[in-house]
């Protein structure tokens, strides 16, 4: 007994300090996401801590025998609050993937002597947003303002299309413009519901002031569709193009763990509910989805394009993956089709 007892107390203690290292990484990684992480299950340790504390001195002063009782109901308590911390803190770290591909910025800046891409800056409360402007026409004309997915900067697909005069083709007589969000490339602030709903709204007002924007074409792909939706919702669009767009946030958390149904759902933070949006657009959206995405369920996308008053321009793409819109003809035929309307 004395060694079962020696063997709990090296074993808690091995786990003790394996939690407290692991926590310290995270706490101090140089990804704010990752740090948020940390701190936060970090506090949730701590208020357990504390409340363990105060129970047990609850527990004393009642007088209450059968502690063995109360000491497992109280970690099972723990367990599920611990849990919970932890799910709100991690699936942003798992949701919001910020890239920085700086080599795509220095080859984007050699074409800006020319002027056929412009650097582009917002200054905003919350800090100072960055983009990149492709001149693809001459003068004033209609601008696609394009939201991208997750691992997708404004450097890399701006240059893309500078230098695939195929792609380019796409959006000939439009100019094309791509902020990244909060925490992503040189954007500054941090990825969330709130911060990308902002720097949408931000973003179209300023190119809606310029004398080369005759008006706006929404454009979102995965991720990006939600803050495409929302800014449909809140302005006036010439138009709004949708690859792999979903119903609402709870569908993308469910593509990770289909848990977050019911009571679960409040453990959602990126919510965007897009459905809800949708029923404000005074346009008739094109919707790209496919039954072969991985990442967004097909059944998401149906469920949104049915919430358009004015219809909705829904296209099923057969057996591409969630990657592989960008490089589908067939995507880019009808994106090409229903611009040139």
């Amino acid at each position: 007994m004395e060694n079962l007892k020696k063997l709990k107390k090296s074993a808690f203690t091995g786990l003790a300090a394996s939690v407290t290292v692991t926590l310290l990484w995270l706490i101090f990684s140089g990804n704010a996401h990752v740090r948020t992480l940390g701190l936060s299950v970090f506090g949730a340790a701590v208020v357990l801590f504390v409340f363990k504390i105060v129970f047990d001195i609850v527990i004393e002063k009642l007088g209450i025998k059968k502690k063995f009782l109360a000491n497992e109901l109280f970690l099972l308590f723990a367990l599920i609050a611990f849990l919970a911390v932890t799910i709100c803190a991690f699936a942003p770290v798992m949701l919001f993937t910020s890239v920085h591909n700086e080599r795509a910025e220095n080859r984007l800046s050699a074409y800006t002597a020319d002027g056929r891409v412009e650097e582009l800056q917002f200054e905003t409360e919350n800090g100072t947003l960055h983009g990149w402007f492709l001149h693809n026409t001459g003068g004033s004309a209609p601008t696609v303002l394009y939201f991208g997915g997750n691992n997708e900067d404004a450097a890399s697909r701006v240059l893309a299309l500078m230098e695939d005069e195929t792609l380019r083709s796409v959006f000939d007589g439009y100019h094309f413009a791509y902020v990244d969000y909060p925490g992503y490339g040189h954007s500054e602030g941090t990825a969330s519901e709130k911060s990308f709903q902002e720097m949408g709204l931000a973003v179209y007002d300023s190119l809606m002031n310029r004398e080369d924007v005759s008006r706006i074409v929404l454009m979102g792909y995965s991720i990006g569709t939600g803050v495409a939706n929302y800014v449909a919702s809140e302005r006036q669009p010439a138009g709004l193009i949708l690859m792999a767009p979903y119903a609402d946030g709870y569908d993308l958390y469910n593509g990770y763990v289909n848990i977050f149904h019911g009571p679960l759902k409040a453990l959602v933070s990126f919510k965007m509910k897009s459905v809800k949006y949708a029923e404000k657009v005074d346009v008739k959206p094109l919707v790209l989805a496919s039954k072969a995405d991985e990442e967004v369920p097909y059944e998401s996308s149906v469920r949104l394009f049915e919430k358009y008053k004015k219809g909705c321009n829904f296209v099923t793409i057969d057996d591409i993956g969630h990657n592989d819109f960008w490089g589908t003809q067939e995507v880019l035929d009808e994106i090409k089709k229903y611009l040139a309307q």
